[in-house]
């Protein structure tokens, strides 16, 4: 079999389905389904291997790809994103959703394995469409404006980005990433300028948590477990290429990962809360980029598990605080409570607790991140802690006042445990739960009992420093800095990251 033909027919066949699907819209989910469990084993088992590799589209001379250890945590990350969002939300979806999400996935795979530049840029160019509909999906006029705000942002972040490419292949005569030594430092502040733009790390993430609050939690789920990530592999690309970036990437990302921390444990509203939780995880991906893929692949899945339970299986907000009287009228369920459990595994795994995925990549990140740097990552960590004390927190309280307003009803467990396993959503949760617990056995090496203890003791340093600050979350603190990132958006502040730049490179 030639792998020429296959890797390109693979990279297109999501969008040749998406587009199928619009014809014969019946197709689109089983076919979408099966092609996104190929894709996932398929990646994970080339993970294991440490397969690569490299092949030109149109000939010699032609679009260069390259799928590696760069991509493949990233591939993976994504579709099984996308499985968790369509066998969660499948009720919910408008009639094009499953085909938006198909073509973005093949967005997503030339992202993450594009080598030159201009194909990075048709595909970021690609993503932020299908993220604008996403976005756009509820149909309501917050969620257009803040559609527009991402298209209107994105598009000046792509707009910088080509500058930048035009300036660089003026000096290299070249568009591939390696031929960006010769680049002038203007050049790559430019790229990288937009690259960070489409990853949400802080300055210019500060769109991040304004959309994720006013979208559906299903656009929700794939904006944080598949969007932001599109620019995570050509930033670990460049930084593993080019001193100068990967100087650069560690100033910013521990700014992302200290400053949206911050933010984020003062916020009151979850899904804002969580949104400057996923530009502080960005900035922490971006310190390695060994590992970063990966730690980025870790956090999308359990961010589109926190979206995808972070309220009632009937509610449509995207926030723990929007709840009326008759989200508790509701009978009380076993769904709810597996709902619950997860929400509280995936929140553990981000905090990086014991025998959970996140435990092993923040291992990872820690150890090869520069001394000097550990310090503030450990910062980081606690506050991430903190804001997912918090979180936990608020859902199982939550939980509990429905239990205690539902005590007089009638249970019958026969009833309650054939309710559970009758709906093939509640396997997808299950498995959720079995996999993030899994993965980190894989590693022993890494369960040694001195980082156990660091994890443990950061994680109940976090829930200590929940309950100081929880007297300071007040709406009279919180609601003008909320106001004025809001009317910032996101254009401004791309400008505001390329001043970053070019000063810290001191063009």
């Amino acid at each position: 079999m030639d792998l020429q033909i296959v890797f390109p027919a693979l990279i297109f066949l999501p969008a040749f389905l998406g587009f199928i699907g619009c014809v014969f819209p019946r197709i689109v989910f089983p076919f979408g389904v099966l092609s996104l469990l190929g894709f996932a084993a398929s990646s994970f088992a080339a993970l294991q291997g440490d397969f690569a590799y490299a092949f030109t589209l149109v000939g010699e001379g032609g679009i260069q790809f390259s799928v590696d250890s760069y991509s493949f945590p990233l591939i993976f990350g994504s579709c099984i994103t996308l499985l968790i969002v369509f066998g969660l939300f499948a009720n919910r979806f408008t009639h094009y959703f499953y085909q938006i999400c198909l073509v973005l996935l093949t967005a997503l795979f030339i992202s993450f394995s594009a080598v030159d530049l201009v194909s990075l840029f048709i595909s970021l160019e690609l993503l932020g469409f299908c993220a604008f509909l996403l976005v756009a999906d509820r149909n309501d006029k917050k969620s257009l404006f803040n559609s527009f705000q991402y298209l209107i942002g994105g598009g000046l972040a792509m707009l910088i980005y080509l500058i930048g490419v035009v300036q660089a292949f003026t000096f290299t005569g070249s568009f591939l990433l390696k031929d960006l030594v010769n680049a002038p430092d203007t050049a790559l502040c430019l790229i990288i300028a937009g690259l960070l733009t489409k990853s949400g790390v802080f300055l210019c993430g500060l769109w991040v948590p304004n959309i994720y609050s006013h979208t559906n939690c299903q656009s929700s789920a794939i904006l944080s477990g598949c969007v932001t990530c599109a620019g995570i592999a050509p930033i670990a690309r460049m930084s593993q290429i080019l001193t100068p970036i990967s100087d650069s990437m560690i100033v910013i990302g521990v700014i992302s990962a200290v400053v949206a921390a911050i933010y984020a444990v003062f916020e009151r509203e979850s899904g804002r809360a969580l949104g400057w939780s996923s530009v502080s995880q960005l900035g922490i991906a971006i310190l390695s980029p060994a590992y970063g893929c990966i730690y980025a692949m870790q956090h999308g899945i359990c961010k589109a598990l926190l979206f995808s339970t972070l309220h009632d299986d009937n509610d449509h907000s995207n926030s723990l605080t929007n709840f009326d009287s008759t989200y508790f009228n509701n009978r009380n369920s076993p769904q709810e409570l597996l709902r619950v459990i997860v929400f509280v595994v995936a929140s553990l795994s981000i905090m990086g607790f014991p025998f959970l995925a996140g435990f092993i990549t923040k291992t990872w990140i820690k150890y090869d991140i520069p001394f000097e740097a550990r310090l503030i990552y450990t910062t980081a960590s606690l506050l991430t802690s903190t804001v997912y004390a918090r979180l936990i927190f608020d859902r199982v309280s939550i939980f509990i006042k429905r239990q205690n307003l539902n005590q007089a009803t009638s249970f019958d467990l026969a009833s309650a445990l054939n309710d559970l396993f009758s709906k093939p959503k509640n396997y997808i949760l299950m498995l959720s739960i079995i996999l993030l617990v899994c993965s980190s056995l894989l590693f022993p090496e890494l369960l040694t009992l001195g980082s156990i203890q660091s994890a443990v003791v950061s994680a109940v340093l976090g829930g200590i420093l929940f309950v100081s600050v929880v007297g300071i979350q007040a709406d009279d603190f919180v609601k003008p800095v909320t106001r004025t990132l809001d009317l910032v958006g996101a254009p401004f502040l791309v400008a505001a990251l390329l001043l970053a730049n070019l000063l810290y490179l001191k063009i």
